[in-house]
């Protein structure tokens, strides 16, 4: 499995499923990862270049954790809202919720 950061911030996408915040911080724990260093993710600023990304999927039900890594920046990716719009990410693993 993936060697993580544990300085690294890791920001929770969670479309809204504000019940899952905590499911989701238990898991991604229980992944090494720190809970002092889990946040929720901002439209209005992005993570920087090596955080981590949380994300569930799919949006409306929910299923796994995505976890990717920020890489950098692509103005046309496309993909993602806000700030999010233009960072590109490298998957590198699920867990199951």
């Amino acid at each position: 499995m993936f060697e993580i950061d544990s300085t690294r911030k890791i920001h929770l996408i969670v479309h809204g499923q504000h019940q899952l915040i905590e499911p989701t911080k238990d898991k991604l724990a229980a992944a090494k990862f720190l809970r002092e260093n889990m946040q929720p993710a901002s439209l209005d600023k992005a993570g920087d270049i090596g955080d981590y990304v949380a994300m569930l999927w799919p949006p409306m039900a929910p299923k796994e954790i995505v976890v990717s890594q920020i890489t950098g920046t692509d103005s046309d990716s496309g993909q993602g809202m806000g700030a999010w719009a233009s960072i590109a990410q490298k998957e590198l693993f699920r867990i199951p919720l």
